[in-house]
């Protein structure tokens, strides 16, 4: 009886698979992981927070409006008294009409500043600029823009964000990662299509409340095509529809372009006060 060693093929320690695809694998795999973990931390963050009582959100950010800074208004400038007055009624007017829960009040800021902006954040504030008022072309447009930030505020969407947010944070705290770094990042890619379902939301609210105080909701369209002339204006690049918390402005606007069709004899109101900067 005789023995040899057959030889041993060269490839037997050496994987068939191209190393850099294997890789890829393993790190997209590890991405679609991290999104759902994070996705989930999101949602489940923002539905704890929405059970929040709206008087324990008043009460904690109580005078203070968060998000002020963002509009970058001038300092030491006075805004006139009669746009104050005109919108808080027009506020107040569009509020009655969109049910909100008992003990929920929204809040009006007017403030000058050169950004076109508007935006509802905790405690029921609602800010909205110099820049975009002196835009709208009518009643009706600011109206919509009133009664979409009132929305938002009913939905308790600023206190859901925050608490999708800071259940992220936490998590990551948890997990010994900094995440004051990672937090915007990730929560930006988490609420991609989740913000467009809110704001669409929003819109849809917006146009039920116009519809009830003037019977119609001509003119809301005008309002997203004035935001976006003053982004032109400002030279400001809009993100594709999927790098953008808001829908696309093309599809908004066709979008609210055919939910607000009215007759002919729908009157477009004009706006009762100008902003002359007295």
């Amino acid at each position: 009886m005789s023995y040899e060693n057959p030889p041993v093929p060269h490839e037997v320690n050496v994987t068939r698979e191209n190393p850099l695809g294997e890789f890829l694998r393993l790190l997209i795999g590890l991405g679609l992981v991290t999104a759902f973990a994070a996705a989930t931390l999101w949602a489940g963050g923002g539905w704890l927070a929405r059970h929040l009582p709206f008087a324990s959100e008043a009460a904690l950010v109580g005078e203070s409006v968060p998000g002020l800074e963002l509009v970058a208004a001038d300092e030491g400038t006075a805004v006139p008294a009669a746009i104050v007055a005109y919108v808080d009624d027009l506020t107040t007017r569009l509020a009655a009409a969109m049910d909100l829960p008992d003990g929920m009040q929204v809040r009006m800021h007017v403030v000058d500043s050169g950004v076109a902006n508007a935006f509802a954040t905790l405690g029921g504030h609602i800010v909205i600029t110099r820049e975009l008022y002196s835009r709208m072309p009518s009643e009706n447009a600011l109206a919509f823009v009133i009664a979409h930030e009132i929305a938002h505020v009913r939905e308790r969407d600023p206190i859901a964000a925050v608490g999708g947010g800071a259940s992220i944070a936490l998590a990551f705290a948890l997990l010994g990662g900094d995440a004051s770094r990672l937090l915007p990042q990730v929560a930006h890619l988490v609420t991609l299509g989740y913000s467009r379902a809110v704001e669409t939301r929003a819109d849809g609210l917006a146009l039920a409340a116009l519809k009830a105080v003037y019977g119609h909701a001509a003119d809301a369209d005008a309002a997203i095509r004035a935001l976006a002339d003053a982004r032109e204006a400002a030279a400001t690049a809009t993100p594709p529809t999927l790098l953008s918390t808001h829908p696309a402005d093309a599809e908004r606007i066709a979008r609210l372009a055919s939910a607000a069709s009215a007759g002919a004899d729908a009157v477009i109101a004009p706006l009762r006060v100008a902003w002359t900067g007295d």
